[in-house]
């Protein structure tokens, strides 16, 4: 289940729970509109050359995301999304539905959404 913050939470100190909890924390800052926003996704989870920067490859690239030698899992924390989410609403939705089938195909993923 996804978990959803906002401007004024105590984002710090969630992902700090979720690192002592002993998951791999990877944060990838939104973009503006679609090619930011993959872009963004391509830099902050390192993925590999083949990305094709499409919404099938993230996809794709999320279902193979390994989490760091020793941690139990992956704690995707998607930030800074106010500015796409009211300027782009289609690309906003269109990676809520991505994060959240993955999420629910994966036992060692959690999604945070930070809308600030």
């Amino acid at each position: 289940m996804t978990t959803f913050l906002g401007r004024h939470s105590e984002a710090e100190d969630h992902l700090a729970d979720l690192d002592a909890q002993g998951l791999d924390v990877r944060v990838v800052t939104a973009g503006t509109d679609k090619e930011s926003v993959l872009d963004g996704f391509a830099t902050g989870l390192e993925l590999p050359t083949w990305f094709g920067r499409n919404w099938d490859a993230l996809l794709d690239a999320l279902r193979d995301l390994d989490a760091a030698r020793g941690r139990t899992g992956i704690a995707l924390v998607w930030d800074h999304t106010l500015a796409l989410r009211d300027g782009d609403r289609a690309t906003y939705r269109t990676v809520l539905d991505v994060l959240e089938q993955v999420e629910d195909e994966r036992e060692d993923l959690w999604v945070t959404v930070i809308n600030r």
